[in-house]
Formats: structure tokens, sequence, C-alpha cells
């Protein structure tokens, strides 16, 4: 039994704490396209200097594979796509609240190479050339940014021929690692992952797609925090969000929704 003495002595602390004004983090997780990483985490920083009572953790994949945990039951809060087909995908499956959705930013598709590559590319018919050994592009399965690659290519009559040239990858971030390392001769990467020069690595071509690429991001219905979570996407709607995004090189989605 608890002696009179740390009675008083628990009250006593309790009090202290209340008086001090500490409460308990509320932690969300979001789960959250490659692509997205690092603009991602400085949204966060400031979310959680405008709200200190939120903690936000973060999950990075491909998107398909990002649905797929979700579906199996992952603990995620949030979920920021890299295409509106896989939200879409999760609303229709009733893993999203579909009133909660709201399209973040857009990007663009370019064509990255090797900087000592010794020809030229100033086409896409060009990487059909035998020249041009290796593709790196993300699985069209799982990733965004290879579906929109492997759509390009059947569009414009080249899947079949480049087809053994691929080497799929887990996200776009993989891709960029490749031609960097000289594993690969180009690439399929989004315009926001060579914001900053990387070394080995030098843009080509920027594509000409049929589909927009948008980000949306939709709350979980299995969330047990649906209001720190609407507090959350409601925060990426504001100015401070869409400046950070644009210094990260994403597009304004209603530039990207014409």
């Amino acid at each position: 039994m608890f002696s009179v003495k740390k009675i008083v002595a628990i009250v006593v602390l309790s009090f202290a704490i209340c008086r001090s004004g500490y409460t308990a983090q509320i932690e969300l997780l979001i789960s959250a396209a490659s692509s997205m990483t690092d603009v991602l985490q400085e949204i966060i920083v400031e979310f959680e200097s405008t709200y200190p009572d939120i903690k936000v953790s973060t999950n990075f994949a491909g998107s398909g594979t990002l649905l797929r945990q979700i579906e199996r039951g992952a603990p995620v809060d949030l979920f920021l796509s890299a295409d509106q087909m896989t939200m879409q995908e999760a609303v229709s499956k009733q893993l999203i609240h579909k009133d909660l959705v709201h399209h973040i930013a857009g990007n663009r598709l370019i064509l990255v190479g090797r900087d000592d590559l010794s020809f030229a590319v100033s086409d896409i018919a060009d990487i059909a050339s035998s020249r041009v050994r290796r593709i790196a592009i993300g699985n069209p399965d799982s990733v965004p940014a290879g579906r929109y690659a492997q759509a390009l290519l059947v569009d414009k009559d080249l899947w079949s021929e480049v087809s053994p040239k691929l080497i799929f990858t887990q996200n776009v971030r993989q891709c960029l690692d490749y031609v960097a390392r000289g594993e690969v001769d180009l690439a399929f990467v989004y315009a926001t992952d060579i914001r900053m020069p990387r070394d080995g690595v030098r843009e080509l071509l920027t594509m000409d797609l049929s589909s927009l690429i948008v980000y949306p991001v939709g709350v979980i219905n299995s969330t047990e925090h649906l209001e720190e979570s609407q507090r959350f996407l409601s925060f990426l709607k504001t100015t401070k969000v869409t400046s950070i995004l644009e210094s990260f090189g994403f597009l304004k989605v209603e530039e990207r929704l014409r």
C-alpha cells in the first residue's frame, strides 16, 4: 500500500505537471511517395513548430508498395501518393476518406543520363539506339514514375523495343542512384529529383505526358487520430506549404491541372 507521504508526492507531482502546461504528444504516421522525402521533412518541421502537441513520423516507398502496406493493416494516418490512380484505388477500397483527399502538388517526368555519355540523346526515340545498354525505370506495378514512363514508351511505340534494356527499381531515387554509379546509361525520374546537381548525372529531356503527374494526400479511414490528421491536411493547403513545395521544384496544382 502507498504511504501517506507517497500519495502526497504523487499529487504534488501531478499538479506540477498540469501547471507546467505539459500535454502528451499525439503521433501521426504518414506514408509518402519517395519523391516527396526531402520536401515533406521540411513541411513537417514547420507543422510541428505550429502544433507542438503533434509529432509526425514518416514512411517512404513507392506509392503502390505503400498502398499494399495499408491494405495489410499498417497503422498509418495519412497517405501521400505520387499519382491519382493509386489514390483512387485506395478510395475505391474504402481505405481513404473520399472527402478528405487534397491534391498537394504537381511534377514533371524527365530523362537523365550519365554525365560521361559518348552519344547524344536529343529525342525520346534515341533511347532505342544500340548504344544505350541499360535504362532504369520504377517498377510500373508499384512505382507511379515507372507507370508514367511505360505509358509514354507505349504511346511512342518504343516499349517492346526498349523492354530488354529496362532495369526495374523500387522507387525513383533508386533510378537516380543507378545513373550516378554508372550502372545504367539512362533513367526516368522526376524533375524534383535533380533539383540540386548530382555528381555523375545530367538532365537530358523533359517528357510530354498525356497523363498529369499530381500528388494527392488523404486521411486513412482507420486512423485513430482523425482530428489531428485533418489538421495536418489543412496545414498542407496553406501558402507556407505551397512556398516550400515550390522551393523544391514542385508545381502548383492548378498549374499542372491546366
